[in-house]
C-alpha cells in the first residue's frame, strides 16, 4: 500500500473516532450495572498535545538524600574541627577515635547488660568530686543508678551518699599509710577492711543529690580470706559466705533491695577481708569513684592481677579512667625524674590493659598548679613538660589522654580559677572546689559525648539526641 493511502486511512480512522465522540453522550450509556463511556473531543485533543515538561532538578527522594548528606557533612566538619583544634578534645593513639567504639557499643547496650566504669585518681577525686558529675551525665543518658563501689567499715561522706559504721576496722591499703599485703589482695579499690566483729552499716543518699545515683536496687559485698563464714543481714534476709574457692579469692554476697531505694541498713559479722560494697541498679551504667590520696598512679602492679581481672570480667568493666600526676608535680622537677615517672605510668597502663583487655583506658593529666615565683603565683615551670610526658606515656601504651591542663585554660589558669567568684579552686592553688570539680566533670563529660556523636554518625549516619 502506498504511503498516501496509509495517511488517508489514519485520517479516516481519526475522523470516525471524532464522529463517535460527537454523538456519544458525555456521561456515557448505562444498562443496569454496565456502563459504557467514550472520550470527548477535548479529551482526545489533549492526548495529542505534549504534556507538561518534567520539572528540573532532583526528585524528592534524591533531594531528601542530598539534604541528609549535607547535614551529615556539617556534623562531620563540626566534629572534625573539635577533634583537631579544641583544647578540651580527647587525644588518641595515632589520632584514631575508633578506639572508643567498643566502649560506646557497650554503653548503647547498657539497658540489657550492666556496664561499669572505674575512675581512679588522687585527692582531686575525694568526696566523689568530678566522678559524681560524670556518673550523673552517663546514668541520665544511658540508664542506671546508685553510687557504685564504696569502702566498707568506716564513716564516709561523698556528694552522693553518707555512710556510717559502728566499728572502725583495721585496713590494708596499697597506697599511702596503712598495712601492706605481700599477696597483693587489696581488692579493686586498693584497700580492704578486716572484720572480726559485728558491724552495723547505714548508707543514705544525701538530700542535695538529685541525680540517678541517689536510687539503687542491689547491695553487693565483695569479700575474701573468710575465716569460717561472713554473714550479712539486711531486713528480713540473711546471707552467709563461706571460704572462697575462686582463684581470685573474691566472693560476693548479693542482696536485692526494693526498687528505687535511697537508703540501706545492714549488719555484718564473722571473719573476712571486705574489699568494698556496691550499691547499683541491675542494669544501666555504674561509675566507681576510687580516690587514692597521695598516690601518683604507680600502684596497680602491686594489686593482685587475679582480683583486678575478676572484677573486670564479673562486672563488665568497659572503661578505666586514671587521673594522676598532681602528686608528682612538686617533686619531679628534672627531665630525668619526669622521664622515670613517664616510664612508670606506661608500665601501669600496659598492666591494666593486660588484665582488663575489654576496657578502654583513658588518662586524665594534672590540672594547672601554681607556686610562688618571685613572690607571684605562677604555673610550676616544669608542669608543661610533665603534661607532655604523661600524654606521650598514655598514647605510647595504647590509652587515650585528656589534657586537663589545657582544658582549664593552660598556663596560669589556676590563678584565675582561685580568683573566680564563686571560687573554682582552693587557695592551695592545687585542688578544685566542689563547684570547680563539677565544672571540670561537665567539661570532660561533654567532650566524651562529642566522641559518642562521632561514633553514631559513622555507624548510623545520624546523631540521635537522647
Amino acid at each position: 500500500m502506498s504511503s498516501h493511502k496509509v495517511l488517508l486511512f489514519i485520517l479516516a480512522v481519526y475522523l470516525l473516532l471524532a464522529g463517535i465522540c460527537m454523538v456519544f453522550p458525555e456521561d456515557g450509556l448505562h444498562s443496569g450495572s454496565v456502563s459504557l463511556r467514550f472520550p470527548t473531543i477535548s479529551e482526545m485533543a489533549e492526548s495529542f498535545v505534549p504534556g507538561e515538561p518534567e520539572p528540573e532538578g532532583p526528585s524528592p527522594e534524591e533531594l531528601i538524600r542530598q539534604r541528609l548528606e549535607a547535614l551529615r557533612q556539617t556534623e562531620h566538619e563540626r566534629l572534625d574541627t573539635f577533634m583537631r583544634t579544641s583544647p578540651s578534645r580527647i587525644c588518641f593513639p595515632n589520632d584514631d577515635a575508633t578506639l572508643f567504639d567498643p566502649f560506646f557499643r557497650a554503653m548503647e547496650s547498657a539497658g540489657k547488660e550492666h556496664v561499669r566504669i572505674l575512675h581512679y585518681g588522687d585527692s582531686q577525686l575525694e568526696e566523689d568530686r568530678v566522678t559524681s558529675t560524670i556518673r550523673a551525665g552517663l546514668q541520665e543518658k544511658f540508664g542506671g543508678g546508685g553510687p557504685g563501689l564504696l569502702p566498707f567499715g568506716r564513716p564516709y561522706y561523698t556528694l552522693c551518699v553518707s555512710q556510717s559504721s559502728t566499728a572502725s576496722l583495721r585496713r590494708s591499703i596499697v597506697f599511702g599509710e596503712g598495712g601492706k599485703r605481700s599477696d597483693g589482695r587489696y581488692g579493686v579499690m586498693g584497700q580492704c577492711a578486716r572484720i572480726d566483729t559485728s558491724v552495723y552499716t547505714t548508707v543514705s543518699a544525701v538530700k542535695s543529690n538529685l541525680s540517678p545515683s541517689r536510687r539503687f536496687s542491689r547491695l553487693t559485698l565483695l569479700a575474701g580470706n573468710v575465716g569460717g563464714s561472713l554473714n550479712v543481714k539486711c531486713g528480713s534476709r540473711q546471707v552467709k559466705l563461706g571460704p572462697v574457692a575462686d582463684a581470685s579469692g573474691v566472693g560476693r554476697i548479693v542482696i536485692d533491695l526494693p526498687d528505687s531505694s535511697t537508703s540501706v541498713r545492714f549488719s555484718t559479722w564473722g571473719s573476712a577481708d571486705i574489699y568494698g560494697m556496691q550499691l547499683d541498679d541491675t542494669l544501666g551504667v555504674s561509675v566507681d569513684n576510687i580516690p587514692m590520696r597521695g598516690c601518683s598512679g604507680t600502684v596497680f602492679t602491686r594489686i593482685s592481677s587475679a582480683q583486678l581481672r575478676d572484677y573486670a570480667e564479673h562486672d563488665n568493666v568497659r572503661m578505666v579512667i586514671l587521673q594522676f600526676g598532681g602528686n608528682s608535680m612538686p617533686y619531679r622537677k628534672s627531665g630525668k625524674a619526669i622521664s622515670e615517672y613517664k616510664a612508670s605510668i606506661e608500665k601501669q597502663i600496659r598492666h591494666l590493659r593486660s588484665v582488663m583487655p575489654d576496657a578502654a583506658i583513658l588518662f586524665i593529666g594534672p590540672s594547672d598548679m601554681s607556686t610562688s615565683v618571685n613572690g607571684r603565683m605562677q604555673t610550676y615551670p616544669h608542669l608543661p613538660m610533665m603534661v607532655d610526658s604523661l600524654k606521650a606515656a598514655a598514647l605510647n601504651s595504647g590509652a587515650a589522654y585528656w589534657d586537663l591542663y589545657q582544658a582549664m585554660g593552660g598556663k596560669d589558669s589556676m590563678v584565675k580559677w582561685v580568683k573566680a567568684r564563686p571560687q573554682l579552686a582552693g587557695t592551695d592553688y592545687v585542688h578544685f572546689t566542689p563547684r570547680g570539680a563539677e565544672a571540670m566533670g561537665k567539661m570532660f563529660f561533654e567532650s566524651l559525648m562529642l566522641y559518642y556523636d562521632y561514633y553514631r554518625l559513622r555507624r548510623y549516619g545520624s546523631i540521635e539526641r537522647q
